[in-house]
């Protein structure tokens, strides 16, 4: 007798109240602790999934939202990314915008543009992957939408907070004088976006440990949330997340500042994962790649090294800020300018 082959349930076999139960129940059945912790804060959930909207309690302090989309084909790669990944870096990019305002994430709703032929077990395993974030870095899902697209997309919206005494971080406070700083190591998720495109040939000039450290850069990046509170409390004045490159971001903090910056190519952090996989272009991946997703920011000399203590992850200093119209430069170890392009970095226009 042939054994029957049970195919995996798609989208457009469901109903879409039947699918929001499905992912209401993983949400519900695995954020109860999480839950339990805002209660504790005095963000107390009154009404979470299944209502019009979500509702809580909440104290005093300053709140932020911000909100980000990742597009089939044009963000991501379903067979490259994997699900679990795909829900763990959809919401990891919103995480990081609370973390570059000194905020802690609170609360989460997920927006699905859906294809027929996608399957429920893919999309169980996206929220799946959404869910560890939370449990890692905070923050919980407690709501959403989901409408019939013929290309598929996550958008999801976060509310972040922090106390009425955190000093918060944004792009316009820079000042001359000031350190210009990051987290981190630069450049590896672009390093991990070009593995994913090379052919298997290509590939076979890596060893595991480095394909698995820069796929793993590229595909789950992690949120600073806890460095972005404590830049705030050290003297930080100014912040943004490296989304869309070093130069790019940083082009744009100036911008908001109305000041330049210098940078300094050798005092750049990138490891050796990068050097190695790319030995002559890991300079323009950690100059312009993007997605990194580590802290830029700004401060007095004094604090940044009180930081370098307080911080497990390292900080390096890797320029100043200068008088000037807003402009990035990028010198050299003999201090000569390198061209770049500062608008070389990200755009959905370009």
């Amino acid at each position: 007798m042939l054994a029957r082959i049970i195919q995996p349930m798609q989208v457009n076999e469901i109903s879409e109240f039947d699918l929001i139960e499905k992912f209401s129940y993983v949400i519900q059945c695995s954020q109860a602790q999480i839950l339990g912790k805002k209660d504790e804060l005095g963000f107390k959930l009154k009404i979470s999934v299944g209502d019009d909207a979500a509702m809580w309690e909440a104290p005093k302090g300053n709140r932020v939202l911000t909100t980000d989309t990742m597009v089939e084909k044009v963000h991501f790669e379903l067979p490259q990314i994997g699900w679990k990944n795909l829900g763990w870096k959809a919401l990891a990019v919103n995480l990081s915008d609370v973390a570059a305002m000194a905020c802690k994430p609170l609360y989460s709703v997920v927006t699905l543009g859906l294809r027929g032929n996608l399957p429920v077990d893919g999309l169980i395993e996206m929220y799946e992957g959404m869910i560890e974030l939370c449990t890692k870095y905070g923050g919980t899902i407690v709501g959403g939408n989901i409408v019939r697209s013929p290309v598929f997309f996550v958008s999801i919206a976060v509310v972040g907070t922090s106390s009425s005494l955190n000093h918060p971080l944004n792009r316009h406070s820079a000042k001359p004088g000031e350190k210009i700083a990051v987290t981190g190591n630069i450049g590896c998720s672009a390093g991990g976006l070009r593995i994913t495109q090379e052919t298997p040939q290509e590939k076979s000039r890596l060893d595991k440990d480095t394909f698995d450290h820069l796929y793993s850069a590229h595909n789950t990046p992690i949120p600073r949330i806890i460095e972005g509170i404590t830049l705030s409390e050290n003297g930080a004045t100014s912040a943004i997340d490296i989304s869309d490159g070093l130069t790019d971001d940083l082009m744009k903090l100036c911008i908001s500042s109305g000041v330049s910056g210098n940078i300094y190519s050798n005092q750049i952090p990138v490891d050796d994962f990068l050097k190695s996989a790319f030995p002559d272009s890991w300079l323009h991946f950690a100059l312009s790649g993007g997605e990194d997703y580590e802290l830029l920011f700004t401060g007095p000399t004094e604090a940044i090294e009180k930081m370098e203590q307080l911080i497990d992850v390292p900080i390096s200093v890797i320029g100043e800020i200068v008088e000037g119209i807003p402009n990035v430069t990028v010198l050299d170890s003999n201090s000569k300018s390198i061209p770049i392009d500062t608008k070389g970095g990200w755009d959905h226009f370009k």
